[in-house]
């Protein structure tokens, strides 16, 4: 009888983008981050509007694929980021203020690990080196702060930790339309013990 490494990457995980799910080798659904955040009552968007909603979940995507290819060194040249370029020049300017060097290996790389008992899946947005430290960003879009991020930053950097990384710094990085950004820092370690009891 086979047993399931303890950690699955890349191919290894199927990743269904409208159910958010996450597959091992065996076909079993795992559950991801975002998704015990949300059992726990700790991201709800029921009160949006669904048109908004619609709107906002399409602006995400679309400005963490730009993202993406930029972190891993690609040129955003043959696409139309004209829609949601000033998200895009404010990704530009935290990199260059911040010193942001991301790892083109580990951007938006999706991934099953074993936490707290659990097999859970996960694709942290971006990691790399900031000011030379390593660090986890998961970039936002929406204009309102949750406090759902700082659970979410540590469940990434634990699985992180699971996959061999050491991550010292954990951020959100808000975004937005003017070509602007707020790094929100996530310093308490209480963090990780709140989502361990998610």
């Amino acid at each position: 009888m086979s047993t399931i490494a303890p950690i699955l990457l890349d191919e290894e995980v199927c990743f269904e983008r409208d159910l958010h799910a996450y597959y091992d080798t065996g076909g079993t659904r795992r559950m991801s981050v975002t998704q015990a955040l949300k059992i726990e009552g700790l991201i709800d968007y029921s009160m949006v509007p669904p048109p908004l909603l619609i709107a906002a979940s399409r602006r995400g995507l679309l400005v963490h694929q730009a993202t993406a290819i930029i972190d891993r060194g690609d040129s955003l040249e043959e696409y139309d980021v004209q829609e949601f370029e000033g998200y895009v020049d404010a990704y530009h300017l935290f990199a260059k203020e911040m010193k942001y060097l991301a790892d083109p290996d580990w951007v938006e790389r999706k991934m099953i690990v074993e936490l707290f008992g659990q097999r859970v899946g996960m694709a942290p947005d971006s990691v790399g080196l900031i000011d030379g430290i390593p660090s986890v960003i998961e970039r936002k879009t929406c204009s309102s702060v949750y406090a759902a991020w700082k659970l979410q930053t540590a469940g990434y950097a634990s699985g992180l930790l699971a996959a061999g990384l050491q991550i010292r710094q954990r951020f959100a990085l808000q975004l937005f339309a003017t070509g602007r950004y707020k790094l929100h820092p996530h310093e308490d370690r209480g963090d990780f013990d709140a989502f361990g009891d998610c």
